[in-house]
């Protein structure tokens, strides 16, 4: 009896408990735990326990919520520490729906002491990209890469570094430094990001905030590479950037202004530099060609811009496309405003068509509120109150306190 005993409590122990690991009970258990870990409602297909301390979980699933479409893993696996979670994830491919869950969970944890205090290293054998279209022809065919994403908190600091690795290394590190008893939003934030190969511009409007679904309308086939390093203090945003926007769709960007147009743009930014949350310095070229734009944006850039619309404007009809073949120019941002230049490729004017020039290039700078009324919807009445118009009155130079300036009339 002592021998069957002995023998049969551990084996019905045992039975008793693996059966609980395979129980839908245990997979709601670890369901909550990931919930209230997470803080998204998820929903998991399936537990498996290959390893002490490991949890691999198959088909989790975090459904559509307010601005932020459903997100979808096949599989993750957990192995946890005494002060360490690792996740491992065979591969994935991140879109608009995973970036916008993703940064959601970075930006928690940046600004989250409570919740999150433990180390977390993420480990992804094959990550890729996904967009509208294919990359751009400039940069090579999408490879297998690994990523990897460390999320470690010290004394008075957190960290989140993320470096994907494949034909180069792109390296993005988020340092947030607190004095003692000082909250998130007294803290000091670094961002320094290092980009060689193009990147879907969908993920960075998305992990600025634009809802996935807008940034896929506006941004889905342009792709973005470069380089920035930002800080945040107690009086607003300093930093530095550069790098090339490619493959802009020209019918999606101006869509979101109440314009019409067709063609493919591309974007170089030499420098940009911004203080206080503005920009106090500015080089960036536009290209694009051939394509159209419709009359009424086409009146709206003369205004905005102080262009003047050449021969190949012909009469100023509202209603009637204007054809280019080729469009660009170099906008320098300063003190003194914004100005529009001659690129290199047309040193005589801003856009022309059928060899003849379709919009000169103006004498003087313009003020950034006229941009911004560019920018703004037809039909406004006072002002650019939302849309792009109000964030680039945001953050372009501010204009001179009333009777410093030159006067002007309306």
């Amino acid at each position: 009896m002592v021998f069957l005993l002995a023998g049969a409590v551990p084996v019905a122990a045992f039975v008793a408990w693996a059966a609980y690991l395979h129980s839908d009970s245990h997979r709601t258990a670890v369901e909550r735990q990931w919930q209230d870990a997470t803080g998204f409602p998820l929903s998991i297909g399936r537990v498996e326990h290959p390893r002490p301390g490991v949890v691999r979980v198959h088909e989790m699933t975090i459904p559509a919520g307010p601005g932020r479409p459903a997100c979808a893993l096949p599989l993750i696996e957990i192995e946890s520490s005494a002060d360490e979670d690792r996740l491992r994830i065979d591969g994935f491919t991140c879109d608009p729906a995973v970036a916008s869950v993703l940064t959601g969970l970075a930006r928690a944890w940046i600004t989250d002491d409570v919740r999150f205090r433990r180390t977390c290293i993420v480990e992804v054998a094959d990550f890729r990209w996904t967009a509208a279209t294919a990359p751009p022809r400039a940069a090579p065919p999408q490879e297998p890469v690994a990523l990897r994403v460390e999320c470690v908190t010290r004394d008075g600091s957190r960290a989140v570094r993320i470096v994907r690795r494949g034909s180069s290394v792109d390296e993005l590190r988020i340092v947030r430094q607190s004095a003692p008893g000082a909250g998130a939003a007294d803290s000091r934030l670094a961002i320094d990001a290092t980009c060689a190969e193009p990147i879907p511009l969908t993920v960075l409007a998305v992990a600025s905030g634009v809802p996935p679904d807008i940034a896929t309308a506006r941004a889905a086939d342009a792709w973005v590479s470069g380089s920035l390093a930002a800080v945040r203090d107690n009086e607003g945003w300093n930093g530095t950037a550069e790098g090339r926007v490619t493959d802009i769709d020209l019918a999606a960007a101006t869509a979101a202004v109440g314009g019409q147009a067709d063609g493919t743009a591309l974007i170089t930014i030499s420098r940009l530099t911004w203080e206080n949350s503005r920009l106090v310095d500015g080089l960036i070229e536009c290209a694009t060609g051939p394509g159209w734009i419709d009359g009424r944006l086409f009146d709206r850039i003369v205004l905005a811009t102080g262009a003047q619309p050449g021969p190949a404007a012909g009469p100023l009809q509202r209603d009637v496309q204007r054809p280019f073949d080729t469009a660009a120019c170099i906008a320098t941002v300063g003190e003194h405003g914004v100005q529009f230049l001659p690129a290199s490729r047309l040193p005589a004017a801003l856009a022309v068509h059928n060899n003849a020039v379709l919009l000169a290039p103006a004498t003087a700078p313009v003020p950034g509120d006229r941009l911004a009324w560019m920018l703004t919807a037809p039909g406004t009445g006072f002002g650019p109150a939302a849309g792009p118009g109000a964030w680039l009155m945001s953050v372009l130079p501010a204009p001179p306190p009333p009777g410093t300036g030159p006067r002007r009339q309306f």
